[in-house]
This record gives structure tokens, C-alpha cells and sequence, in this order.
């Protein structure tokens, strides 16, 4: 069965480009993974038609999810990305693809009993390219959109693979979403379609010149900058932190704050993403600290500046709906030293999280952000969330927001609205596989059998310290 995808209208590709997706860094894939337990009788080519005629029906409401990405360059070396049409005179966009991979991975059920750790997903095998920051290596077309079928024993891992320049984790979790209700025979409502397609042109007013905008120069790679390589040891490796464990943590972090050059604000208040945020930057700075970590050639002390980074969605504080498909995030970040972070109290650090995330999630915050960005001539020598050095520093990506009234049947995760019809009907889990390294980062993923997996690209030795740190392990579970 192959897909005669919708073409973009001539003249509309221009509605596509947004600005605040513009980093050539995002140029590539990000991958999700969701993993269906199946019956043995089950028939791989009828749940690859069923995928199939759905993805067609929302590409037919949705265009340019079944385009390419077209990539133009300026004189001054910036490059920038839209969707467009898929070329004329080529072959059909076949967007699913199948594969049969039960002789390179473990059966389903062990997946499921070990809790599906990173190490046995390859990347190699599950996904159509390789993901951020490796590039993607496409000779022709780069597609907007791929999903692989991945049939193992007793199930199917499906690989969702979309371009980071063109669609963010909210857009994709949007797709997913979308082909939910087609594939259970149901109708996209109109207010989804507009978000869909809206022209991402003016989503993110830009500020007038002559009016005030936040700085954000410390995006530019400066002449001096040196990229921070950590030890050859690091890997990715899954935890899971049980829903039931939460309250224990939030105890943890409701001793009194300590004042950090607040001028006597007051205390935030805390969300749980914040409180598991500071308790993941504590425990792994104090192994750092502890150890002697290295970075720049040299040992890394109590006065040594560390960094978390956090991802933000800017659509909340912007009033854009989260069925808007095109790319909003920026981040917030918070600066300690390694001492404040390892002694302070969890609640105080949670507040200096807390207040970073409040002063970046703003309107003329987000604003300011997109104007920098538009108006810098040269995109290509800037960061993609500042300087970072992975020895030292933390970035978070978190589908997780608050846990009240979560529980063992995922009602409050982003289960909760998955199941691709009759044939497949709700995942078992939601997965990244085994990609390029992106050292110093972690992912907290949706609430699943009642645990939040959280995703770590750490060195061996901040693994291994973690696995033997008391405080670590009174609350989160070793997957690998």
C-alpha cells in the first residue's frame, strides 16, 4: 500500500516557517519510541495498513506533515528551515516503513519484565536515521515525518521520527494524538486543524526595534569558546522513580528555604518537576564533587560553577494552545556552584529552578528570545542553550509537570489519550533508543505502571556513583 500524500499549496510554504526552531543544531531527528504488546496470531502487513491509512488521513487534513524540509542559506551563512512539498517527478513518500527486526531484540515480554532499558534499543535498528546531534545523512528529500514498524516477538516497537527544526516533543505527542482519533475511526475537530496549519509567521510577535528586549548574546559562541568533551565512558541508562515515592521527596524539599540573592522574594511555589529537578541536579553534583570530576584538564571544586538548563514550552505563556505543531521551546537557566547545590537545602535549590523558570517563561521573555534570533545575522555560531560543559552541567527535557493524582493506571500521564485503534491499541511504553551520546542531559518521560522513567546520558562514573548512592537509590529504580 503506498500513501499519495496531499501536496502544501503552492505559495503556502512560507506560512511554515516560525522563528523560534531556527538553530542549525536542530537540524536532524529526534525519535519516540511506543512499544505494543500483540497477540501471537497478530498480522504485521494489516497493522502496517491500518498505520498507513491513518497517517494518510491526517496528512490529508494536515499537508505538510507529509512534505520535506526545505533548508535555505543567506549570504551571511545562516541557514533557514521550512517545510514544503515533497518534490514532484520522485518517488511516493513512503512514510511507514517495515521492519522485522525479532531476531536482533529480546521478546516483548522480557522487555516488559526488565522494564525495556536503553541498552538493548538500538538506534541502528529501530529508527530510519540516526538522531540529534548526529546528522541525519540524507542524500534526498529530508521527510518532515518517518514511522518505522518494528516487529519483535510477541510485539511492535514504533519509531516516530520527526525533524527537531520543524516540529518540538509537544508537536510530535500533538501527531500522536491526531492519529489516535483517525485510527479509531473519529473526526478531527476544527480548532485542532487550525493550530495544525496556522501560519507560524506571527505566533511569536517580535518585538519592535526601539523597544526594550531581554539580552540574550550569551547564545553566541564567543571567540574563545572551547566545547567540553566528557570521558569516553558515557552512556545512556533509564531509571524509573515510582509515583508512590513522590510525596517522600517533596517532604525532602519542604524544609525552610535559604535566601540566594532573592532580595527577600518570596518562596515560589514549588511544582513537582522543580523538586525532582534540584533532587537529580543535587545527587548527581555530589558524585561529581565527591569523586574530583575532571573538566578542562582540570579537578572540579566546591566553588566550581554548575548549570541547569531546562526546556521550556513557550506556548502557555504566550496563550497558544498545545495543539500548535510548530517548534516553541526555549530554556531557562539556573547557576550555583557546586557547594550550593550539594549542601543548600533541596527546597531552596528548587526555588532557584523555580524563579529562573518563572523570569524565562514569559511573554516579553519568549518574545525577546525569537527577535534576538531573527535578527541575528549569523545563526550558525550560536548555542543551542548556551555554553555547556557536560562534566559540570545538567540539561532537562521533562514531560512531566505534576504527579497529584497519578497512579498505577497512568490516568494523569500522557498515556492516558493512546490507543491506535483495534489492532494496536494502547502502548506499554514510551521509549527514546540507544542514540548518538548527548552527555550531561536527562529526559523525564510520562507516567508509566506507575513510575516516571527518567532518561540519563551520563559519564560511567556519575552512573555508577548513582547506582551507590544512598539518597539516589531510596528513590529511584535501576532499569539500565
Amino acid at each position: 500500500m503506498t500513501m499519495d500524500n496531499t501536496q502544501v499549496q503552492a505559495g503556502d510554504d512560507d506560512l511554515y516557517q516560525d522563528v523560534m526552531s531556527q538553530f542549525p543544531f536542530l537540524n536532524g531527528y529526534t525519535h519516540f519510541m511506543l512499544g505494543f504488546q500483540l497477540d501471537s496470531d497478530a498480522s504485521c502487513n494489516a497493522i502496517v495498513d491500518s498505520l498507513k491509512t491513518g497517517v494518510q488521513r491526517v496528512i490529508d487534513k494536515v499537508p505538510w506533515l507529509g512534505g520535506q524540509v526545505a533548508c535555505e542559506s543567506s549570504p551571511e551563512g545562516t541557514a533557514t528551515f521550512r517545510p514544503t512539498a515533497w518534490p514532484d517527478g520522485l518517488p511516493v513518500n513512503e512514510i511507514v516503513r517495515l521492519n522485522i527486526c525479532d531476531a536482533e531484540l529480546p521478546p516483548m515480554a522480557e522487555l516488559l519484565r526488565t522494564g525495556t532499558p536503553v541498552s538493548v534499543l538500538p538506534a541502528s535498528v529501530l529508527t530510519p536515521w540516526p538522531g540529534l546531534p548526529q546528522p541525519h545523512g540524507i542524500s534526498g528529500p529530508v521527510p518532515v515525518l518517518a514511522m518505522q514498524a518494528n516487529f519483535i516477538s510477541g510485539g511492535l516497537i514504533l519509531t516516530i521520527s520527526c525533524h527537531h527544526n520543524i516540529m518540538d516533543a509537544t508537536a510530535i505527542f500533538q501527531f500522536i494524538r491526531l492519529l489516535t482519533v483517525v485510527m479509531n475511526n473519529g473526526e478531527i475537530m476544527t480548532p485542532e486543524l487550525d493550530q495544525a496549519n496556522r501560519d507560524r509567521r506571527g505566533v511569536v510577535p517580535l518585538i519592535p526595534r526601539g523597544e526594550p528586549v531581554k539580552n540574550f548574546s550569551h547564545l553566541r559562541r564567543g571567540p574563545d569558546y572551547v566545547q567540553r568533551t566528557p570521558p569516553s565512558t558515557s552512556r545512556w541508562c533509564y531509571f524509573r522513580l515510582p509515583v508512590a515515592a513522590m510525596p517522600r521527596m517533596r517532604k525532602l524539599a519542604s524544609r525552610p528555604q535559604r535566601t540566594i540573592s532573592d532580595q527577600g522574594s518570596p518562596a515560589p511555589l514549588l511544582s513537582d518537576n522543580d523538586i525532582l529537578s534540584a533532587f537529580c541536579w543535587n545527587r548527581i553534583s555530589a558524585g561529581r564533587l565527591g569523586r574530583g570530576a575532571m573538566t578542562g584538564g582540570q579537578k572540579v571544586g566546591p566553588a566550581s560553577t554548575t548549570k541547569f538548563n531546562r526546556a521550556i514550552d513557550g506556548r502557555v505563556a504566550l496563550g497558544v494552545p498545545p495543539s500548535y505543531m510548530g517548534h516553541m521551546v526555549c530554556h531557562a537557566s539556573t547557576r550555583l556552584t557546586l557547594q550550593q547545590v550539594v549542601t543548600q537545602p533541596l527546597s531552596t535549590t528548587a526555588a532557584a529552578l523555580r524563579r529562573d523558570l518563572n523570569a524565562a517563561n514569559t511573554p516579553w521573555s519568549i518574545r525577546s528570545y525569537a527577535t534576538f534570533l531573527a535578527r541575528e545575522p549569523d545563526r550558525s555560531k550560536l548555542l543551542y542553550g548556551g555554553s555547556f560543559d557536560p562534566n559540570t552541567d545538567i540539561g532537562a527535557s521533562s514531560l512531566v509537570t505534576d504527579l497529584t493524582g497519578a497512579s498505577q493506571d497512568d490516568t494523569a500521564s500522557g498515556f492516558a489519550f493512546m490507543s491506535l485503534g483495534d489492532l494496536l491499541g494502547k502502548p506499554r511504553f514510551i521509549r527514546r533508543p540507544d542514540l548518538p551520546l548527548i552527555p550531561g542531559v536527562l529526559y523525564f518521560q510520562p507516567v508509566e505502571n506507575g513510575a516516571i522513567p527518567i532518561l540519563l546520558c551520563l559519564t560511567g562514573e556519575d552512573l555508577d556513583g548513582l547506582k551507590k548512592d544512598r539518597q539516589w537509590t531510596q528513590y529511584m529504580e535501576y532499569v539500565g
